[in-house]
């Protein structure tokens, strides 16, 4: 029941493309185990062209609709753990080849923090530094709904994996944070990704020694990594210039930590003043406010599915009383916080 007012409070996920590269994966992986992908296809309405065509990515809805059929006809609940373990760097293109030619970790982490919204924007990464640990965040950019604990799987088994390939057995101490309650198939993730996984953290995070930043990479080569980065560059220029200023807004209010930045700070962020970004929502016939209480409701969602208390919650939306938070919840949902909690 909660998983679907979710959906149903979505703010816009047509405007959040997905690498097709990853759905053609997923269709290699479970026709490898006997399912038959014509007829996956089929059930969530997608043809074989728009599949593997020259279209760099699918919508949101489409991506959702072929992970949650695939998930229920092969009937495993870790698909997204699989999925995520299958993707090579390579797989992830010219940010792929970008990180495998680069000099240390740290420097292909810093290139997957700018460029990872070249591959997905349903989640934003960051680098938090430090001088005994390290963790890397992938915030979400919008509620995904059913699909939520899948994809997540999926990017951070590809992330753990990668980095595994990267370093070898020089991979260790690390730890993986994920935002929601343990699944029944817990014992997976461990036995799947070889290393400790925390649940109910607030944020999907890669935790590790910060001495691993350093670890040099035997295939670094810095004019592929120079070439590699400057063509994710142009794509990432090419791909703000499309995004309308009403999904820019939003996305960096989902990714902002702790209180919400007003129109001005935004504004500053985007380098221009308030007044031109309020004329720029304007014309799409939406207003900050608007945005800010969409992304306040996707973040209470979010907190409260990860056992967060309502206390808690109230402090990082930036309400001095739980009391007003708990009725702008209700107003925007129809429940109270305590509906949504596990």
């Amino acid at each position: 029941m909660t998983r679907d007012r979710f959906v149903q409070l979505d703010p816009g996920p047509a405007r959040s493309p997905v690498s097709v590269n990853y759905v053609r994966n997923l269709l290699e992986l479970i026709g490898d185990v006997g399912v038959d992908t014509q007829r996956l296809l089929d059930q969530v309405g997608l043809s074989e062209d728009e599949v593997y065509n020259q279209e760099p990515a699918l919508r949101f809805e489409q991506f959702s609709r072929v992970m949650l059929g695939a998930r229920e006809m092969t009937g495993d609940p870790a698909l997204g753990l699989l999925l995520g373990q299958q993707l090579t760097l390579t797989a992830h293109g010219l940010l792929g080849y970008a990180a495998i030619s680069s000099d240390n970790l740290g420097d292909a982490l810093r290139l997957l923090e700018r460029y990872f919204r070249t591959r997905t924007r349903l989640c934003i990464p960051r680098l938090e530094p430090g001088s005994q640990w390290v963790r890397f965040c992938l915030a979400e950019s919008m509620p995904l709904g059913p699909i939520r604990e899948t994809y997540l799987e999926v990017v951070t088994a590809a992330l753990v994996g990668g980095i595994r390939y990267l370093l070898g057995d020089r991979f260790r101490d690390a730890t993986l944070e994920l935002p929601y309650p343990a699944p029944h198939y817990a014992e997976r993730y461990r036995a799947l990704l070889d290393m400790p996984v925390q649940f109910n953290a607030e944020v999907a995070a890669l935790r590790l020694p910060a001495s691993l930043l350093d670890e040099p990479f035997t295939l670094a080569d810095r004019a592929s990594r120079q070439m590699a980065a400057q063509k994710c560059e142009e794509e990432l220029q090419k791909l703000e210039a499309d995004q309308d200023w009403a999904s820019r807004v939003r996305a960096r209010l989902m990714q902002a930590e702790g209180m919400l930045p007003s129109l001005e700070q935004l504004a500053g962020s985007f380098h221009v003043t308030s007044r031109t970004l309020r004329r720029y929502l304007n014309a799409l016939g939406v207003s900050y406010r608007s945005l800010l209480e969409e992304v306040r409701m996707a973040k209470a969602m979010r907190y409260l599915q990860a056992n967060i208390t309502v206390q808690q919650v109230a402090n990082k939306l930036g309400y001095a009383d739980p009391s007003n938070f708990a009725r702008a919840f209700r107003k925007w949902t129809g429940h109270p916080p305590s509906h949504f909690q596990p």
